[in-house]
C-alpha cells in the first residue's frame, strides 16, 4: 500500500495588517493526513523582497535590520507525514511603513527676544523603521498670523513682529517613505526700551535768574513704537 502525502489546508500570519518592522509575527497552519495521523509541521520565514531567510519557528520578531517599509515576508509550512510524505504551503504580508515621531523641538534664543533678534529651530524625531528623517521648518507670528517663511533661522523685524507677540517655528519630519510627523516651539517678543538720543537745553550761556531755559530731546525705538517724551 503506498502512502498518500499530507495536504497542508491552511496558512495565515497573524496580524495581516499593520505589520511594521518591528512587528512580532505568527504563523498558524492545519494539516491533514488520509492515511491518519498528525503531519509534522515546520516554519520557514523568508524576506521575499531581499531573499533572506529570517526564522524557522512559528514566531519570527521583525527587525529594522532585515525588514523595510515595502518588504513581503512569508511564511512557508511544510508538512511531513510518518512515511516521509510531504505538502507545503505559504501565506504572505507586506511591511507597512512606520512614521516618524517628533521628540522636541527648541527655538534659540527663547528669552531676551526682540524685533531684531536672530532666532534659530532645532528639532529631534526617532523612526522606528531605522529611518533619518529629514526636517523642513515654518514660522509664523502665532499673535497675528502672518507667515514669516521657512528654514531654520530667520530674523525678526518691526515690520513682522511687535512685543507680546508668540513667534512659532513648526518641525516637520520626514521619513524615506514619505511619512511625516510635526510639532512646534514657540518664544514670546519682549518690549526693547525706548533710547534717547539727544537731550539739550537753550540757551546754554549768559542764564540767569530771568532766562527763559528751553530743553529739547529725541528718542527712538528699536520696535517701531511711537515715543512720547517726558520733562
Amino acid at each position: 500500500m503506498e502512502n498518500t502525502n499530507p495536504e497542508v489546508t491552511s496558512v495565515s500570519i497573524v496580524p495581516s495588517t499593520g505589520v511594521n518592522s518591528s512587528t512580532s509575527l505568527t504563523c498558524t497552519a492545519t494539516a491533514t493526513d488520509p492515511d491518519g495521523g498528525e503531519p509534522e509541521l515546520s516554519y520557514v520565514w523568508t524576506n521575499d523582497t531581499l531573499g533572506d531567510i529570517l526564522g524557522t519557528d512559528n514566531v519570527v520578531d521583525l527587525d529594522p535590520a532585515y525588514a523595510q517599509p515595502g518588504d513581503t515576508i512569508s511564511c512557508t509550512v511544510t508538512a511531513t507525514d510518518a512515511d516521509g510524505g510531504t505538502d507545503s504551503s505559504s501565506d504572505s504580508i507586506d511591511v507597512e511603513n512606520t512614521n516618524p515621531v517628533v521628540t522636541s523641538v527648541t527655538i534659540t534664543p527663547s528669552t531676551g527676544v526682540d524685533t531684531a533678534t536672530t532666532l534659530v529651530c532645532d528639532a529631534t524625531a526617532t523612526d522606528d523603521d531605522g529611518d533619518e528623517p529629514t526636517f523642513e521648518f515654518a514660522w509664523s507670528n502665532g499673535s497675528t498670523g502672518v507667515d514669516l517663511g521657512s528654514g531654520a533661522e530667520i530674523r525678526l523685524t518691526p515690520l513682522d513682529s511687535a512685543p507680546g507677540d508668540r513667534i512659532v517655528c513648526t518641525a516637520t519630519a520626514t521619513d524615506s517613505d514619505g511619512g511625516t510627523d510635526s510639532d512646534s516651539a514657540a518664544v514670546e517678543v519682549e518690549n526693547t526700551a525706548p533710547q534717547v538720543n539727544r537731550v539739550s537745553i537753550t540757551p546754554n550761556t549768559d542764564i540767569d535768574t530771568s532766562t527763559i531755559l528751553v530743553c529739547e530731546a529725541s528718542a527712538t525705538d528699536a520696535d517701531g513704537d511711537a515715543v512720547t517724551i517726558s520733562y
